[in-house]
């Protein structure tokens, strides 16, 4: 449904007269933009602050507990328990990755010599 020159007319006679009505002259009055910059929130400073409380566990029942447990540990343990310090004869491996000869504990060596990887070839991949 297209406008007619009157419609168009009757129009801008209203934006007109509500222009008018709001100020004196026939000029657009366009807000002025914000010359001041947006307040900020205060950034907090990144040195840790020291608080001073004191350790709430040190007054919880919960502190002495474990105390128990070796008790009852040992009234339970059939056996007392072992030293894991057995001897072993080291084996003289050459590392598969870079070539590094060590002396090591014959369990940390898979299937052959020729399996093992030293600590730090460990840490990467392949």
């Amino acid at each position: 449904m297209p406008l007619d020159n009157d419609d168009i007319k009757q129009l801008i006679a209203i934006l007109q007269k509500g222009l008018t009505d709001k100020s004196d002259d026939d000029t657009i009055v366009q807000d002025e933009p914000a010359s001041k910059k947006p307040k900020r929130s205060p950034k907090t400073s990144k040195k840790v602050k020291e608080q001073k409380s004191s350790n709430k566990f040190d007054m919880m029942f919960e502190k002495n507990m474990h105390k128990e447990d070796v008790e009852i540990d040992k009234k339970l343990a059939k056996h007392p328990p072992s030293a894991r310090s057995r001897e072993f004869t080291p084996v003289e491996v050459t590392c598969r990755v870079c070539g590094k000869t060590e002396e090591v504990n014959p369990s940390l060596i898979y299937d052959a010599p020729n399996r093992y990887k030293c600590n730090k070839c460990s840490r990467t991949p392949g």
